[in-house]
């Protein structure tokens, strides 16, 4: 009988954490592009990003949500992000700052 309340309260803390968590985003760099090129995401609500690369090395950054990110070949680079505030963000590879085809936005909605 003792187990049974202890099963409950796992349940519901492990229930509580998912509930809070946005599903996996995927986003690929490349030297031509960023897919996708506007990530919609929610003030105070965590969404996990998945980065990863088409070709050689990039960088994912988001100077206002003051994030830096490495995204290597071969390899997927996690990112849980919470926003703290809403707006419209620039993101851009901070290997390579001024080509166009790797700028994006992060748009945070209430």
């Amino acid at each position: 009988m003792s187990l049974r309340p202890m099963l409950l309260v796992f349940c519901a803390a492990s229930g509580a954490a998912s509930a809070a968590l946005a599903e996996d985003v995927e986003l690929v760099l490349s030297r031509t592009s960023v897919k996708p090129k506007v990530l919609n995401l929610r003030k105070g609500e965590t969404t996990r990003l998945v980065l990863k690369t088409a070709d050689g090395e990039h960088c994912f950054a988001v100077d206002a949500l003051r994030v830096e990110k490495r995204v290597v070949p071969g390899k997927a680079t996690v990112l849980e992000l919470t926003p703290d505030r809403a707006g419209t963000f620039p993101s851009y590879c901070c290997l390579e700052p001024d080509v166009e085809a790797l700028r994006g936005r992060v748009v945070v909605s209430e």
